[in-house]
């Protein structure tokens, strides 16, 4: 993050999805630039806010070799590898232009990474109704990685550079924890159980002598 920046938020509109598609629901938001407008389809009255970055990932895209839930592109337009990449500048509704992965990463994972190299704590959140599109943001479908899986490989090349650069001055260690927050309760993603009613939340206090 830039220096005296302490918080980022960002929002991202997805596709819709098929239950959506079938129920004929109408595009209520729009994005340009950082700035989000929501509206009242009733009445066609209008809200804006302003973000740190609001991602227009809802359409103006090529290529998913793959199905998900929420994602369909006319096999025709398919690159390859799946990957599901900008169509074009302004190819979206009302001329905005799709975030892909990368762009996401970039613009928020790259900062948590860059503090990490730094010996700072970084944390980052996301928060959503159920099929918002978090987990494909933060993880990710296929070649589409998100956030996470794109962290690990650019955590590894970095140890794979240091190593590479000065092998005998540097020694790794990398631990990983992954929790959930999910109807207020917290849960180990990595633990085959969980405790009733989740873990234990509380406070650790730490002194330095």
């Amino acid at each position: 993050m830039a220096d005296g920046e302490s918080v980022r938020v960002a929002v991202r509109v997805r596709p819709f999805n098929q239950r959506e598609k079938d129920r004929d629901s109408k595009l209520c938001v729009r994005m340009l630039g950082p700035t989000t407008t929501v509206i009242n389809p009733e009445d066609g009255k209008d809200k804006s806010f302003t973000f740190d970055f609001s991602y227009w990932s809802h359409d103006g895209y090529d290529n998913c070799a793959v199905s998900v839930s929420w994602i369909e592109i006319p096999r025709e337009r398919m690159r390859p590898d799946g990957y599901n990449e900008c169509g074009g500048e302004g190819m979206g509704t009302d001329g905005a232009t799709y975030a892909d992965q990368k762009k996401v990463f970039d613009d928020l994972g790259q900062g948590v990474l860059n503090n990490a190299y730094e010996g700072y704590n970084s944390c980052l959140f996301a928060y959503g109704q159920t099929g918002a599109g978090k987990s494909y943001s933060m993880v990710g479908y296929g070649v589409n990685k998100g956030i996470v899986p794109i962290s690990c490989d650019e955590i590894f090349k970095r140890i794979e550079e240091q190593k590479a650069s000065s092998p005998d001055k540097y020694q790794f260690q990398v631990t990983i924890q992954m929790l959930e927050i999910y109807n207020e309760q917290v849960r180990d993603l990595f633990s085959k159980t969980n405790p009733s009613g989740g873990l234990k939340v509380g406070s650790h206090l730490f002194f330095m002598l």
